[in-house]
């Protein structure tokens, strides 16, 4: 079934970059991807639910589509609205019947704890308020009675008593529900424990909605935000909500299948012959989510998808910059979730990731922070931001094998690891050397690439050399070679003729200049046995020529240069095939 409208006849596509709002979508005419048929499905669920997601992936345009399909007040636009969706054309007997309450915890001030309860009252009352004046509800003291009250809860209390006596029901939406309170547990996992403990303040303003529902002014609600933490920490204060976050039959709901992404290409592409090409590159940029073991595809980032397409058509060329640069603030964000509970921990989930490709672990679906916040709360928590996925079930149906999604989120991981290197092993990297070793690399001479890479492995204190091996030189030769954006690696590509090459560095794809690509067979090997180090080159160089005559992915490459790189004592070795 096609699920890409697009209703207009201009020339260039109108990409709804960045713009969650559906009835500026539909009367400016932008493409949109037909997620109504959603609506019918969730009717038919249970009344209050929530459903997760990291950012930017599509969830406050589901929001919308909510809020303006269950309003009364756009009762009268309902055909202009949903008219050529799915859901105008079979509507549910819930449609345009409720006052919608809707809130926003994003953007709240979180520096401690005075601003961020007092950050939290003004977003409520400010809800609280536009909901009254739209709906017209109230005298004008009884309003100013509601928002006079001294917390959010309160202010919640006395809207619901003025309330409950009316006969129209209210929908009420939350949307970036835990926005506020991930950067409360980032900064102070203390603080966060206590706002959502029995007296805290984010509890207690749970407990009012959980009284409604019970009393009938709130008959549905719809959560999103991006972590199960805050839910979880309510525990029976807020105990009513279905979660759909891993329901197979929700997976899709937020993000692009490859089949939307494709139907939104062939919207703009005139070469046809690229194709396959671009679909292929914008999988390993922006594909790669999935939410649900049973899921039978991953989804696409869809913030990310419609930014390259809005930049592609007009010059039917790549973006300068492959990722929007209204995601970069989440490597900020990435580095600030590393400071949770236990600093050295997280950075060895960090290194088994970028080490191996993956952790094993048990998939947490309610998180009990009265525990320990050890490697598994930890993994999982970078999940749900979505800074892993799931790869596939664990052996004998035990756990879950997590992943790194695709290319934007390897890139925050590399760059912060070239950080934690830096500082924690003292490594002496500066970037001006690093600027030119990258520059020798693009042109072809591998020598001051390699003699950087050489001098910091030397810089490694004895503790890196106890379980040392040749992943590790190949972490230090990516940390490096991930400077300055000017090389795209590929991670786990299994090669035509079988096997997995160590390392491969490629110009990217949105790259017109032409320079030196490489591929890298790594090997170390360890003090005492030296002699080896002749039969252990020749296996090296016998595996780059064999995948250089039988993968046809090089094949496409030009300029490409096959290396043989052996760490042995305390020097690098290298030798072009």
């Amino acid at each position: 079934m096609r699920t890409v409208l697009y209703l207009c006849d201009m020339k260039r596509i109108k990409f709804p970059v960045g713009i969650a709002n559906l009835e500026k979508l539909v009367t400016e005419n932008f493409v949109l991807i037909d997620k109504t048929p959603y609506i019918e499905l969730l009717e038919q669920q249970e009344s209050f639910v929530s459903f997760l997601r990291p950012r930017r992936i599509g969830k406050s345009f589901f929001i919308s589509l909510l809020e303006y399909y269950y309003d009364i007040r756009h009762k009268e636009k309902f055909q202009t609205l949903f008219g050529n969706y799915y859901i105008g054309q079979n509507p549910t007997p819930l449609a345009s019947t409720f006052r919608v309450l809707r809130f926003n915890f994003s953007g709240l001030d979180t520096r401690n704890q005075k601003s961020s309860e007092t950050s939290f009252l003004l977003s409520v009352a400010s809800s609280i308020e536009s909901f009254m004046q739209i709906y017209d509800l109230f005298e004008v003291e009884k309003r100013k009675e509601i928002l006079s009250k001294p917390n959010a809860s309160d202010v919640m209390n006395a809207l619901f008593k003025a309330y409950k006596d009316d006969s129209t029901p209210i929908y009420l939406l939350i949307d970036e529900y835990d926005h506020f309170t991930n950067e409360i547990l980032v900064r102070d996992l203390r603080e966060f424990k206590k706002s959502v403990s029995k007296d805290g303040y984010v509890r207690k303003f749970y407990e009012t909605i959980k009284i409604a529902t019970e009393e009938g002014s709130v008959l549905r609600f719809f959560i999103t935000g991006v972590s199960p933490i805050t839910l979880d920490s309510l525990t029976s204060g807020f105990n009513i909500v279905t979660h759909l976050t891993h329901k197979r039959a929700f997976h899709d709901m937020a993000g692009f299948t490859e089949a939307q992404v494709g139907e939104l290409l062939d919207m703009v592409l005139q070469d046809t012959t690229r194709r396959q090409a671009i679909i292929d590159d914008m999988k390993n940029w922006y594909n790669g989510y999935k939410f649900s073991k049973e899921a039978k595809n991953t989804i696409y980032n869809s913030n990310m998808t419609l930014f390259f397409l809005e930049e592609f058509q007009d010059q039917q060329k790549y973006p300068t910059l492959m990722l929007d640069p209204n995601i970069m603030p989440d490597y900020s964000k990435l580095k600030a979730m590393f400071q949770v509970a236990n600093l050295e921990g997280n950075i060895e989930v960090l290194e088994e990731i970028l080490r191996t490709g993956e952790v094993e672990s048990e998939q947490i679906y309610q998180f009990a922070l009265i525990e320990e916040f050890g490697k598994k709360e930890f993994v999982n928590f970078l999940f749900y931001l979505g800074n892993l996925t799931i790869k596939r079930e664990g052996e004998f149906g035990i756990g879950v094998v997590f992943k790194i999604p695709n290319y934007v989120i390897a890139e925050l991981y590399w760059q912060y690891y070239a950080h934690v290197l830096h500082q924690r092993n003292e490594l002496a990297y500066k970037e001006n050397e690093g600027r030119a070793a990258i520059h020798a690399l693009a042109r072809g001479e591998v020598e001051p690439y390699l003699r950087l890479v050489e001098a910091n492995l030397k810089a490694l204190s004895n503790r890196d050399f106890q379980n040392f091996d040749e992943k590790y030189v190949k972490m230090l030769m990516m940390v490096y070679a991930m400077q300055g954006q000017a090389f795209y690696m590929p991670t786990e590509r299994e090669t035509t003729g079988g096997g997995y090459i160590d390392l491969e560095i490629y110009i990217r794809p949105n790259n017109s200049h032409k320079h030196a690509q490489y591929i890298f067979e790594i090997k170390y090997i360890k003090k005492g046995e030296e002699k080896t180090f002749d039969k252990v080159k020749e296996d090296a160089i016998k595996q780059l020529k064999h995948y250089r005559e039988t993968d046809t992915y090089l094949h496409t490459k030009t300029d490409l240069q096959a290396i043989v790189v052996i760490f042995v004592k305390d020097a690098l070795y290298w030798e072009n095939v």
